[in-house]
C-alpha cells in the first residue's frame, strides 16, 4: 500500500508539475492592446511667403504660399540687387521663429559650371530695416561655400520681414543656371 501512496502522490506532483508548465506557456502568451488615436487637421502655415515689391519675373508662389520659386538673374561682372523680391510672412497674431537651412544647389562642387558665379547672397530684414541674418553662398574655385543654417529670428505677430537677394557673377560667365533649395524651418 506505501507503494500504492507513493505511485499515486507522484502522479498527482506530476499532473501538478504538466498543469503548472502549461500555466506559465499560456501566461507567456497572454499580451494586451492599447489604442492611440490621432487626428489631424489641416490648417494655414502661420508663417509663408509673400510677393515682394521687386517680385521677379517668372517666379512662382505655391497656392498655400510654402513654397516658392524665384528666377533670379546674375550678369557678368556685375552685382544684381533685388531690392524686395520676397517677403516672409506671420499671419499669427503671437511670435513665431524660424530659420534658414541650406539644403542643396546644383550645378555639384568640382563641376566647372561652378566658377560662373561668384556670390549668390539672401538678407533678412525687419521692417525697420535692421539685418537680421545673412544667408550667403560663394565660391572658390569650383567649389561652393554654402552657408551654415541661421540661428532661429523670431517674427513678432502680423507681421512680414523682407527677404533681400543679390547676385554676382564672374566676368566670364556663360550661360548657367544655378538651383538652390533653401528650408524655412518654422517652429509652431
Amino acid at each position: 500500500m506505501s507503494r500504492k501512496l507513493r505511485s499515486h502522490k507522484f502522479l498527482k506532483l506530476l499532473v501538478l508539475l504538466v498543469v503548472s508548465v502549461l500555466i506559465a506557456t499560456a501566461s507567456a502568451a497572454v499580451y494586451y492592446s492599447m489604442i492611440a488615436q490621432p487626428s489631424v487637421t489641416i490648417a494655414a502655415a502661420t508663417i509663408s511667403f509673400v510677393q515682394g515689391t521687386d517680385w521677379p519675373a517668372g517666379s512662382a508662389l505655391g497656392s498655400n504660399s510654402t513654397w516658392v520659386s524665384l528666377a533670379l538673374k546674375a550678369y557678368p561682372n556685375v552685382t544684381l540687387a533685388y531690392d524686395q523680391p520676397l517677403n516672409i510672412s506671420n499671419t499669427d497674431s503671437a511670435s513665431h521663429t524660424f530659420r534658414l537651412r541650406h539644403v542643396s544647389i546644383s550645378p555639384l562642387n568640382g563641376n566647372s559650371q561652378v566658377s560662373n558665379f561668384t556670390s549668390i547672397n539672401f538678407v533678412v530684414e525687419n521692417v525697420g530695416g535692421a539685418q537680421q541674418a545673412t544667408f550667403n553662398y560663394t565660391t572658390t574655385g569650383t567649389t561652393w561655400n554654402t552657408p551654415a543654417s541661421t540661428s532661429y529670428l523670431t517674427l513678432p505677430g502680423n507681421m512680414q520681414w523682407i527677404l533681400y537677394a543679390q547676385t554676382v557673377a564672374a566676368a566670364s560667365a556663360q550661360n548657367v543656371a544655378a538651383n538652390i533649395v533653401i528650408a524655412v524651418d518654422v517652429t509652431q
